[in-house]
């Protein structure tokens, strides 16, 4: 044969064995049993556009990485109170050990009603077109499945601690007006677990991940998604055990399209249809207009604390109260060269302060000077999941409810906190919320290191610490507590300036007084159904 014959040869031979691949694979995919066609496939997920759907995706998935991990942190600290767990008498309980019981559930309770909501999102899976988008597909079904997975294993741990008591259980299910939880979450979740493990939920999702999805998961970010999958799953299968695994439900597309991703916790309900499986990303949709962005950045100065809320986003998971996120106002350039430059007492301290920041903290004074994508300059440093990071007012509060406070300190330390602020940008986000170090930052960490004293009598702010999940922590819910306890008396520490407080029903935000700043502190965390 020769040589020219030969390769011809080999060619045609390689264009049968991709078609032959490539025929296998559409057959395959013309086999699966969820179509576009489908009656109610046109979800949510369904309407979303391609690459809006895949940066939510994208984004769920670091969240859900965040949110494991804030939950196994929780477990942990159970764990560590196993013998408090095991209490068989309440009468024999001091108030502080019921307290801290009580504790152990909402702890775990947040995370798991962040994953909660993740796997309810995803669960239209099915909707999303498997031929024209397999990988939107199968990243949005293995992001329900590893939230069903996660919750499985935790509730298994959390029922293997409490054993057949009732003390724990009885406390776990108690209210919780604090936190907006009815009674009897708990009893929920045992519910819940019962019948996950009747329907053989975890190998029956396990199956189909194998058969349908990981193949679409292919490149190194996808990868990391099915590791984690993967992993979960095996903690899932182990706490539920061989007999609970060994059968695989033979109607696994219709246990997987009804009850499997279905809510367990009976929260979170009678609020407005638009904020629930449509709310995907970020840009859909908030409370607070560009125009009240507009008038709010009026009434701030350099130093001011922003805390910040957005309804149903699972960055909400973490710390406790009702305000999850704070961040500091400091201004454009311009605006820090007006107040400060000039001040005696900054100049004294610190020469010219914008030469100062320019020299001395150069990577955050450079950033503060740049603008967001949209043109707006800016004149916020928060710390969020990418690292301490300038922003504009109009994307760091581009949210559902905003507050404003002002430190009652001289100008001089004012300007002493946005130039350890300023230091702290570039510094990557404190996903363990661990207010012990510095090299790493979580959201209120950044504002209360800015204003930390420096000792005993030392210019500052004073805010309690409370214990998060075993940890010792300020959450921005704190800030606006100190608020509130203290604005009666003179030698109060923080200032009105600004409240939009969102209304959820009548979609939008109204501006609010410092009687309603204060009494957001009380308002609980997953209750959202606000007047």
């Amino acid at each position: 044969m020769s040589r020219r014959r030969a390769l011809r040869l080999a060619a045609l031979l390689v264009v049968i064995a991709v078609a032959f691949t490539l025929w296998r694979r559409s057959h395959e995919e013309a086999g699966y049993p969820f179509t576009p066609d489908l009656p109610g496939a046109a979800g949510a997920l369904a309407r979303l556009a391609p690459p809006v759907l895949d940066r939510a995706e994208a984004n769920d998935f670091a969240e859900l990485d965040r949110v494991i991990g804030r939950l196994d942190a929780a477990l942990r600290n159970a764990e560590a109170k196993k013998t408090l767990l095991a209490a068989e008498r309440i009468d024999e309980l001091r108030a502080e050990d019921r307290g801290a019981i009580r504790d152990v559930w909402s702890d775990t309770l947040d995370p798991l009603l962040a994953l909660d909501a993740l796997k309810h999102r995803y669960q239209g899976f099915w909707s999303i077109d498997y031929k024209t988008h397999p990988r939107l597909h199968a990243r949005a079904y293995a992001l329900a499945f590893a939230a069903l997975c996660a919750e499985v294993e935790a509730g298994h741990r959390l029922m293997e601690l409490v054993g057949g008591r009732d003390v724990s259980p009885k406390l776990f299910d108690e209210a919780r007006e604090d936190l907006g939880l009815p009674a009897g979450t708990f009893g929920e979740l045992r519910k819940h677990l019962a019948r996950s493990r009747d329907l053989a939920m975890v190998p029956a999702g396990e199956a189909w991940f194998s058969t349908w999805i990981e193949r679409h998961l292919d490149d190194e970010a996808d990868a990391k998604l099915a590791g984690l999958t993967r992993a979960r799953t095996a903690r899932a299968k182990a706490r539920l055990g061989i007999e609970a695994t060994a059968n695989v439900a033979r109607n696994k597309a219709e246990v997987l399209r009804g009850e499997a991703f279905e809510r367990w916790f009976p929260v979170q309900k009678n609020v407005a249809e638009w904020f629930g499986d449509t709310r995907v990303v970020a840009e859909d949709r908030r409370l607070i207009s560009d125009a009240q962005i507009t008038e709010l950045g009026r009434a701030l100065r350099p130093g001011d604390i922003i805390v910040e809320r957005r309804n149903w986003y699972l960055s909400n998971v973490g710390l406790p109260g009702f305000w999850p996120h704070a961040a500091l106002y400091v201004g454009s350039p311009d605006d820090i060269k007006k107040t400060f430059d000039e001040d005696p007492e900054t100049r004294a301290r610190f020469g010219v302060f914008s030469e100062h920041l320019a020299r001395e903290r150069a990577r955050g004074w450079k950033e503060l000077g740049e603008k967001d994508a949209a043109g707006h300059p800016h004149t916020v440093i928060e710390a969020v999941s990418e690292g301490v990071v300038a922003a504009s007012l109009e994307h760091s509060c581009g949210a559902d409810y905003v507050g404003a406070l002002r430190p009652r300190l001289p100008l001089v330390e004012i300007a002493a906190a946005i130039d350890r602020t300023l230091g702290f940008v570039g510094r990557p986000y404190d996903f363990n919320f661990d207010f012990g170090t510095d090299d790493e930052l979580v959201c209120s960490e950044l504002v209360i290191k800015a204003y930390e004293p420096k000792g005993e009598g030392a210019p500052g702010l004073r805010i309690p610490f409370i214990s998060v999940a075993g940890r010792r922590a300020v959450p921005p819910t704190e800030i606006v507590r100190l608020f509130a306890a203290e604005r009666s008396r003179e030698d109060h520490q923080l200032d009105f300036v600004y409240f939009l407080d969102g209304r959820e029903r009548k979609e939008r935000a109204i501006v609010a007084d410092a009687d309603a700043l204060a009494a957001s502190a009380r308002r609980p965390k997953w209750d959202i159904a606000q007047p």
